[in-house]
């Protein structure tokens, strides 16, 4: 059975040595001011000790631009990635890499909102497909892990996952209120209990059937993969 929710990583922003660039406007050593990196992009905001620490923005060479706090010349705190090809992350940033809570949008308007550590999911919290599709739930290291909730096309299953997979107990309710209670064992879903649908609630075209593979939302990664920044 195929994976609901691929790994990945959002990139670590390590700002290019501060030895070869050039301070163009202002005090770039305890101050405000403006530093030109020799292979592209550039610093505007505060210094101390010759780092960029406090406030700022960098234009970074790949055409990525960070607005909020560094420390030590590296995103630290709270801040917004906004990344070349359009996906926008604001939330925490630990030394460089994203990491805490936080918020970020891809292009084609799927959003995750939750805890992240070292660039990935990890924690509690929702990722919202494109399509309307939503995942409320735990995850680790990216990836479905744990108790969750996922709403596919108007199907609703409350269960376990691992891995990036169904796994373990749970229920799924379909579209005329009726249910199925079970258990997944090698990528097929068991049915233990069936809940017969309220009266007057049920839809002609609905027969309540269900695939295991067919409940599973489209990968939300199957065009995010190619040349992101976070995999460079």
């Amino acid at each position: 059975m195929k994976k609901l929710i691929q790994l990945f990583c959002l990139m670590l922003l390590v700002s290019p040595s501060l030895a070869f660039g050039e301070c163009v406007e202002g005090d770039c050593v305890n101050g405000y001011g403006k530093y030109i990196f020799p292979e592209g992009g550039q610093y505007a905001g505060q210094f101390a000790n010759g780092e960029f620490a406090g406030q700022g923005n960098q234009d970074y060479a790949d055409g990525n631009i960070y607005e909020g706090i560094f420390e030590n010349s590296s995103p630290h705190g709270n801040g917004t990635m906004t990344y070349a090809d359009g996906s926008i992350y604001s939330g925490q940033f630990d030394h460089g890499l994203i990491s805490g809570q936080g918020t970020i949008v891809f292009p084609n308007g799927s959003k995750y909102e939750g805890p992240f550590k070292d660039g990935v999911f990890h924690g509690t919290g929702t990722y919202t497909y494109a399509n309307g599709n939503s995942y409320k739930g735990e995850f680790k290291k990216g990836l479905f892990d744990g108790k969750g909730t996922l709403l596919s096309d108007g199907q609703l299953y409350v269960g376990e996952f691992n891995k990036g997979e169904h796994y373990g107990k749970g229920t799924i309710t379909y579209y005329d209120k009726s249910q199925e209670i079970g258990e997944w064992k090698d990528g097929k879903f068991k049915v233990i209990q069936k809940i017969k649908a309220p009266k007057k609630s049920a839809s002609p075209e609905d027969d309540g059937a269900f695939e295991s593979d067919a409940f599973l939302p489209e990968d939300p990664w199957a065009a995010e993969q190619k040349n992101e920044p976070w995999q460079q």
